[in-house]
């Protein structure tokens, strides 16, 4: 275990712990070549928010954390791909929170609007199929009823 030597800022402005060896403890180290090479000790930093990160790492190894992530996956993360790569959303050309908030709301429109249009379509499709064998159904008896009238004992072989 390296001792904690302090806390330090990374590049992009996030705190960070910096543990550290010393060269009395690598010394005499067999693996010392492998782990710090011609370097006097080794350094490691890590968050400071380390702790947080394991308790939500386990959190989404239960069951529960699972379906959750399996349910979002399939519902919400489809349209927020649709709206970054067909909707113009990877990057929002307006001045302004009102205007942004205006540019999201009308992606979110079409993004609506284009389902909405889809679903409708689809379920007038699917009446439409329903009323073809409603009607096939009747047109069919009464067409062989009729055959049977006009010839007793239809023979429809090609002998």
């Amino acid at each position: 275990m390296l001792p904690f030597k302090k806390i330090a800022k990374s590049h992009d402005g996030s705190a960070m712990k910096v543990y550290r060896s010393s060269s009395k403890y690598c010394k005499d180290c067999p693996l010392r070549s492998r782990c710090i090479g011609k370097s006097d000790f080794k350094a490691i930093t890590d968050s400071t928010d380390k702790p947080l990160y394991d308790k939500m790492h386990l959190k989404m190894q239960t069951d529960y954390a699972k379906r959750i992530m399996k349910r979002r996956s399939s519902t919400v993360e489809p349209v927020l791909g649709t709206l970054i790569n067909f909707l113009n959303m990877k990057r929002v050309n307006t001045r302004g929170l009102k205007q942004a908030n205006k540019h999201v709301l009308m992606a979110a429109l079409a993004y609506n609007l284009k389902k909405y249009l889809k679903f409708v379509s689809r379920k007038s499709i699917a009446k439409a199929a329903a009323i073809h064998r409603e009607l096939l159904a009747p047109i069919k008896t009464i067409l062989l009823r009729f055959i049977r009238a006009l010839l007793p004992n239809p023979d429809f072989s090609l002998s």
